[in-house]
């Protein structure tokens, strides 16, 4: 069973944010840096989480944790959510801000009482009321409290600690999956990072953590490789070689080649067989 790490059960609450998709509008990839809860009032649209892809409907709930690559894309109709980030939160035995989950998407035994709470409070937040800070902040720690039980009630035992683990995995071998489909491009670290809405420290210091090595030498790594693929083909020269795998400078990318291999482009051509 979870268990807040504090006697009494106050989060933080950052924002409360009502919003609306219309066909054809999709949000830009992006993460938070605290938990986001959000909750459909109106469906289907279709989120992205991690590079896989979820159908969300009417009272489903998705539960984001800090640094979740995500977006939101409506494809029928106008779809509604509410946006709820919350802070200083934590359960006994796993780390600060952290949710314990399985999966992402919650789909509630009572989300029409859930619907209505949340009305009731995008309702408050209208216009300036007496108590009005109050009223929101019980209305959505009950809000918090009834999804934390639907969470406690259909989730799979987790092992503690081990979700901001998984978190940071699957968030480097999105920057891998990235700079693998994307090594032909001009990439650097700042643009990088901004693809991934991350800051260079915390992206560089992150993918080294868990690959051993910086994601500029990892992209190295992969326009080397493809460049042998090239190589092998004997249907380019050095330079649209170089070109094709994103370097405009044919000398920079020969002294690159040499140093991953151990011999420059051209000697790697000679020692490849013949093809007939």
């Amino acid at each position: 069973m979870l268990e807040s790490a504090k006697s009494t059960f106050s989060p933080d609450i950052l924002y409360v944010a009502d919003g609306y998709f219309k066909k054809g509008e999709k949000a830009p990839l992006h993460y938070h840096d605290t938990i986001e809860i959000s909750i459909v009032l109106k469906g289907p649209s279709h989120y992205y989480i991690n590079h896989q892809h979820y159908l969300v409907n009417t009272g489903d709930i998705i539960i984001l944790n800090p640094y979740t690559l995500h977006y939101e894309e409506e494809t029928e109709d106008v779809s509604h959510h509410m946006h709820l980030g919350i802070d200083n939160f934590q359960f006994l035995g796993y780390d600060k801000n952290v949710i314990p989950i399985q999966t992402p998407i919650i789909r509630p035994q009572h989300s029409n009482y859930l619907k209505q709470l949340v009305e009731r409070l995008l309702d408050e937040k209208k216009e300036a009321r007496l108590y009005q800070e109050t009223t929101i902040q019980l209305l959505t720690t009950d809000f918090l409290i009834l999804i934390l039980r639907e969470i406690d009630k259909q989730q799979l035992p987790i092992h503690p600690m081990n979700q901001k683990e998984k978190d940071k995995t699957i968030l480097a071998n999105s920057i891998k999956h990235y700079l693998e489909t994307h090594h032909s491009e001009d990439i650097s670290l700042e643009s990088l990072s901004s693809s991934m809405y991350i800051s260079p420290t915390y992206m560089s210091k992150l993918f080294k953590q868990e690959t051993g090595e910086s994601p500029i030498n990892y992209l190295i790594k992969v326009r080397m490789e493809k460049a042998k693929e090239l190589l092998k083909q004997n249907q380019y020269s050095i330079k649209e070689i170089a070109n094709l795998v994103g370097y405009q400078d044919a000398y920079h990318f020969s002294k690159l080649f040499k140093k991953s291999t151990g011999i420059s482009p051209s000697e790697y051509m000679k020692g490849l067989p013949l093809i007939s």
